[in-house]
């Protein structure tokens, strides 16, 4: 027994420490992404696109090779299908009430954007698809948001354990997944 709690006690460490590590680089991120919204047309901006986003190329392509689908449903089953996974696997790994693919199917109650956001990482999207995911019931990840920023540090970075993300909300923002909104 003695030795088994020797290897889990050196174990956390460097599971903490990669943890810790992944906090720096988002509060780095953060510094670097993150723009005050100003109601005002005087702080109005244009910013910089690139020309050619491989990912965002590759999500428009999917789109179109799927008939342009616009409905967070029909996305949903889609990704479900192409990526072989199950809406119960989804619930189990993100906390999501089983009902959530009934909900969704249901199109009467909407979907919370944690939820939205949950099913992006359970789905493993990238950032593109995430971001025209969350376009279709009517959300964004936002870089006037630290935890919309750190939701997309974590799309941008293959980070898709739930214990990971919500480390990071919580050492940065005080937060859990299930708390934005």
């Amino acid at each position: 027994m003695i030795v088994l709690s020797i290897f889990s006690k050196f174990g956390n460490k460097g599971i903490n420490k990669k943890l810790d590590t992944y906090c720096d680089e988002a509060r780095t991120f953060i510094q670097v992404h993150y723009v005050r919204e100003r109601g005002s047309a005087k702080y109005a901006f244009n910013t910089l696109s690139l020309k050619s986003d491989p990912d965002r190329d590759a999500c428009k392509e999917w789109y179109e090779s799927h008939g342009n689908p616009d409905n967070f449903q029909d996305i949903v089953e889609l990704y479900l299908k192409e990526n072989n996974v199950s809406p119960a696997t989804i619930c189990a790994e993100y906390g999501l009430e089983n009902s959530i693919f009934n909900k969704i199917s249901s199109s009467a109650c909407p979907v919370e954007k944690w939820e939205a956001i949950a099913i992006c990482f359970g789905l493993d999207l990238n950032l593109a698809e995430s971001r025209q995911l969350l376009k279709t019931v009517g959300y964004a990840l936002t870089n006037s948001s630290e935890t919309d920023l750190i939701i997309r540090y974590c799309l941008e970075n293959n980070i898709y354990k739930l214990s990971d993300i919500n480390y990071i909300l919580d050492k940065i923002c005080e937060r859990k997944l299930n708390e934005i909104s």
